[in-house]
């Protein structure tokens, strides 16, 4: 890296050359911001950039995400077609970031556009869910959005100052007299020496609302028609809108003064740049639950009044002050909005409605986007209150449940973990054990009855774990027939909102019971996991130390509610999930292992894969195959095509199978058009049986190897032959290099599979 502020080798640095250089960087950033300009500056750009100059809190909120991107959404997240990037974080590097949840990310912005479009916020936007939902971190991440788009070229944002002088000669009004050869059309760029009065607007008004209303529309109309935006909706905001009611004093006070010269009003005027800032409470604002009053009004500071201009002195200025003042053309969060005394939040039925606050001795009117987190325990008491119809009419719920895509809480804790194993090696699969274990305790029982037809046997059917795993990667289990697999595919969408309207009776209340609503909260396993990196008898943060435990922390009845829910077929039996996980667990890392001894080449498993399809699909077609050794077009072999099918263990008739795959790749072509057709990816069930089958027919000599690796780096060690000591050896290696292991966890994994290949 390049020094910027370069000393000769043994001198000091030349502190004026360092300070002369950062008040260079500091002016050309100043100037290049366009930090201070006069109205009518401010007028040249509104032709120049009319959208950027008239938009309100909440077209503002959509442009910043509009702005920061979009992706395709994921395709295990129902009726989410885009991401919004914005709540990845990429302007904090991804810190803060929300994993998943499309759901109500999608209809959090459908709501921030449909006000945008109106023109108008006239409703509160509450995310409910479990505690440690990320209902918080989404709005947080707007906060962001908000703090790092102001601060570009195109999310400038202007408030007005009023600014007075006495440094040079006074007139009869008080005023200054400009100064030769000093600017006469405005006071913008005055002296700080030759200030005596500078008197902000705390609710940062656009400065074009100092236009009177008929000329103010009918510049934004010209801007519009001139910047070729006829077709878009005029900003009914600045079209109808007024000062605050101290800006509007001291307009009209100056305008009396000045006798109706206008021109002369403006030349007080200053117009600034701001930035969105949550440190500095700047047009971001999260309301606490304590009981802080939101807003007041106070009369202008005593000790300045004497610095106020004669003409000033004898009107009251009031100073509105408080959180929503501050968040003002921004957004305002209010956090656990039912953690506070009902009372307290009646002002708001107004509020929201018109945009309005009242305050002593004035009301002010406002630009800002409300929202609001809320548990949903607390929500389902609040449904019980008497005001729940009047504060339901005004705010829009937006349901924030727990994860149920295993990989997408697995990036949870991916995250988190070199921090919580500080200096202990992480252990593949460590999140994933994690993941898995939580979003089973969080999946609810199918019911036949909510399905038509023959679906709701298949879905009831399947297991906790068999459901998390049709839910994270459409995997269907490996028992259902073809024509079952194919039908419950069909549902998917069905499956996953099966429970999103579903209420039910617990501990005493009538509580919402969506899928998500109860269960392990990423909070509480990120804890679990930094109770594993504390054992001292695992060497690293393992997946067999989260499985310790999760052993304990079930035990833990009182502590955990979702622990007293009672099991239903499998389902919400939080000590059995253990097991299940476990088993996961096992047949990953025993893939991993299987693969890193090389025993069973690669392409062995591949090449018959592929070879089976083809000669498949001709035995459907009723087709001929082309020989590779002698050129000659021959019929389907059968031979291979039922070692295959034996390998997988398949327990349909052949023929039927068979039938079923090729129908299964016509639904997949059809279900996704313009995407490659790789047969590989739409029968990975399949492959991996394949696979497995292969290991099947090596498992004494698999078991051998595993034997041979415990004893890697022990005193049984030079009893291998050189070739067995280098077959273990690069399997090692493999182990580390591929799958992130160290020699310590890949001993602990190792040690895991043989016992219960053996038991």
């Amino acid at each position: 890296m390049v020094d910027p502020f370069p000393a000769a080798r043994g001198r000091p640095r030349d502190m004026a050359a360092t300070i002369e250089r950062v008040s260079e960087a500091v002016g050309a950033r100043f100037r290049e911001r366009q930090m201070v300009k006069s109205f009518a500056e401010l007028l040249e750009d509104l032709f120049a950039r009319p959208r950027v100059h008239t938009r309100n809190a909440a077209q503002y909120l959509a442009d910043m995400i509009e702005a920061i991107g979009t992706e395709p959404g994921p395709d295990n997240d129902v009726g989410v077609r885009e991401r919004y990037r914005v709540f990845d974080a990429p302007f904090a590097q991804g810190r803060g970031r929300v994993f998943g949840q499309g759901r109500p990310q999608a209809e959090l912005v459908k709501y921030i556009r449909y006000f945008a479009e109106r023109g108008r916020v006239d409703k509160l936007l509450m995310l409910h869910g479990p505690n440690g939902s990320a209902k918080s971190s989404m709005l947080e991440c707007l906060l962001g959005g908000l703090e790092a788009y102001s601060r570009t070229d195109e999310g400038a944002l202007y408030a007005l100052h009023w600014v007075f002088s006495d440094a040079l000669e006074r007139d009869r009004l008080g005023f200054a007299q400009p100064q030769r050869n000093r600017r006469t059309d405005t006071y913008a760029y005055m002296e700080p020496e030759e200030i005596t009065c500078r008197i902000p607007c705390e609710l940062r008004d656009n400065p074009l609302l100092l236009l009177p209303r008929e000329q103010r529309r009918a510049l934004i109309e010209q801007a519009y028609r001139d910047a070729g935006l006829s077709d878009q909706p005029l900003p009914e905001h600045l079209l109808e809108g007024a000062l605050c009611p101290k800006c509007r004093q001291i307009y009209d006070t100056l305008l009396t003064a000045y006798h109706g010269d206008w021109r002369r009003v403006v030349q007080h005027v200053q117009v600034e740049r701001f930035f969105i800032s949550r440190r500095y409470r700047s047009g971001a604002i999260t309301i606490e639950p304590q009981r802080n009053v939101d807003a007041t009004a106070r009369p202008i500071n005593p000790e300045a009044r004497h610095q106020v201009p004669p003409v000033l002195r004898n009107i009251t200025l009031l100073e509105p002050a408080g959180d929503l003042i501050d968040a003002n053309r921004g957004m305002v969060v209010y956090s656990d909005f039912f953690k506070r005394p009902l009372e307290v939040h009646k002002y708001l039925l107004t509020t929201i409605e018109r945009n309005t606050v009242t305050l002593p001795g004035l009301v002010a009117y406002l630009d800002l986007v409300m929202t609001a987190t809320a548990n949903e325990k607390n929500l389902c008491l609040f449904k019980r209150d008497p005001d729940f119809a009047s504060f339901k009419a005004r705010i829009e719920l937006i349901k924030v449940p727990y994860l149920l895509n295993v990989s997408e809480e697995a990036r949870i804790y991916e995250q988190q973990l070199a921090a919580i194993g500080r200096d202990k090696h992480v252990a593949p699969h460590t999140a994933y054990v994690t993941a898995l274990w939580a979003v089973l305790t969080r999946l609810r029982r199918p019911r036949a009855k909510n399905y038509p037809g023959t679906v709701g046997n298949l879905v009831s059917r399947l297991t906790p774990l068999q459901k998390a795993m049709f839910y994270d990667r459409r995997e269907v289990p490996a028992d259902f027939s073809e024509a079952e697999k194919r039908e419950l595919l069909a549902h998917y969408e069905d499956v996953r909102s099966e429970f999103d309207d579903a209420e039910e009776e617990f501990e005493g209340l009538l509580d919402a019971a969506y899928e998500g609503r109860r269960g392990a909260s990423p909070r509480e396993m990120l804890m679990l996991l930094a109770d594993a990196a504390a054992r001292a008898e695992f060497p690293c943060l393992s997946p067999l130390a989260v499985l310790r435990s999760l052993r304990e922390l079930v035990k833990d009845v009182s502590v955990y509610d979702f622990l007293r829910i009672t099991p239903q077929a499998g389902y919400n039996d939080c000590p059995h999930f253990i097991e299940d996980v476990e088993q996961a667990y096992f047949e990953r890392v025993e893939q991993q292992i299987n693969d890193a001894l090389e025993l069973v080449p690669a392409a062995s498993y591949t090449r018959l894969f592929d070879d089976y399809f083809e000669h498949v699909r001709a035995f459907v077609r009723e087709q001929r195959v082309v020989n590779p050794q002698t050129g000659e077009r021959e019929p389907p072999d059968e031979r291979l095509m039922r070692r295959v099918e034996q390998l997988v263990g398949i327990q349909e008739e052949p023929a039927v199978y068979r039938r079923d795959l090729v129908r299964r790749i016509a639904a997949f072509a059809i279900g996704n058009p313009g995407r490659p057709l790789v047969v590989r990816e739409i029968f990975d069930d399949i492959f991996a049986a394949l696979r497995a089958g292969f290991y099947r027919e090596q498992e004494e000599q698999i078991e051998r190897m595993l034997l041979d690796l415990l004893r890697f780096g022990t005193e049984e060690w030079s009893a291998l032959t050189p070739q067995r000591q280098r077959q273990v050896e690069h399997a090692m290696q493999q182990l580390i290099d591929r799958h992130g292991f160290c020699e310590r966890c890949a001993k602990e994994a190792i040690a895991f599979v043989l016992k219960r290949r053996l038991a």
